[in-house]
């Protein structure tokens, strides 16, 4: 709510920002302010956290975090650092007596959503595979429709943080969606605890407009992090193996990936089955939607 409330302030008292070198970007400073440095000076603000987790918050030096300063790093979040918005005159209009009485305004640029820089497949032991297409959309051909990985990185406001399940049943931060029923196609949302774990439903064609946010509940749940909690994951923990055995994330702009066993219970059918991602940021920004094709060929005789 307070996290709301700042980005809507900000948007319409966009006049009110700070001038600050760049107030939100927490240690070490990479002259960007992250959605984790937005929720950090709420906390700030609210007594949760010690200002000295982030300085920079105290653009006043009054040793409080106020709603002005949380407006200046929403700003820094959306505009870039050091954030201080681009005033646009408008044209002048006569006054009563006739003199020119110029104003001006300050135009907002809403600052696109998350963009996908890598959506792929790893196989079981998270080692990549590659498209054996690769235009216009990447298509990955399978033996099986299980037993593999789907993986997604974005870049922008989103982190570790960002949802992929909405406990309140909005849409997650991760859209993802596909063309075919995964599994037995069961309509119950995130049914993945046994003896009752069931697949989940297809959307064709794609929908990126009101799109069932059940079914992206639904198969959003499956992507977790490394203890199984269903939201990203940040390139520490991420579910990449090199050839050095080490894990990272595909892309070295990459702030959240997302991680998806693709199992029995919503195996890919065979054919092919367009999926469909796009990520929401903090800020309820929604990204472009980049696609791929699992492409199941058979399981090979044995």
């Amino acid at each position: 709510m307070w996290l709301a409330a700042v980005a809507s302030a900000a948007i319409l008292y966009g006049s009110a920002a700070i001038a600050q070198s760049c107030v939100g970007d927490c240690p070490p400073p990479n002259l960007q302010v992250g959605v984790n440095e937005l929720i950090l000076g709420v906390n700030i603000s609210l007594g949760s956290s010690e200002l000295s987790a982030c300085p920079s918050f105290d653009s006043n030096s009054n040793s409080v975090v106020g709603v002005e300063e949380l407006i200046a790093a929403v700003n820094n979040s959306l505009d870039g650092c050091p954030g201080a918005p681009t005033a646009t005159p408008r044209p002048s209009s006569p006054s009563p007596t006739g003199a020119s009485l110029p104003t001006s305004t300050v135009t907002w640029t809403p600052a696109p959503g998350p963009h996908i820089l890598f959506f792929g497949v790893t196989n079981a032991d998270n080692a990549l595979t590659e498209p054996i297409v690769t235009e216009p959309i990447p298509i990955y051909a399978r033996l099986s429709g299980s037993g593999f990985y789907l993986v997604v990185e974005a870049d922008g406001r989103v982190g570790a943080g960002s949802t992929t399940f909405n406990e309140g049943g909005g849409p997650p931060d991760l859209e993802i969606q596909v063309t075919h029923d995964l599994g037995n196609g069961s309509a119950a949302v995130c049914d993945v605890e046994a003896p009752n774990i069931g697949g989940v439903p297809g959307i064709d064609p794609p929908q990126l407009e009101n799109p069932s946010a059940d079914v992206l509940n639904d198969f959003g749940c499956r992507f977790v992090d490394g203890e199984g909690i269903p939201r990203g994951r940040n390139c520490g923990e991420a579910c990449i193996r090199y050839e050095d055995g080490e894990f990272h994330c595909r892309d070295e702009n990459t702030r959240a990936q997302f991680c998806s066993l693709i199992s029995t219970e919503i195996a890919f059918p065979d054919g092919d089955t367009l999926v469909t991602v796009r990520v929401r940021d903090a800020l309820g920004l929604i990204g472009p939607p980049a696609q791929l094709i699992i492409r199941v060929t058979g399981v090979a005789s044995p």
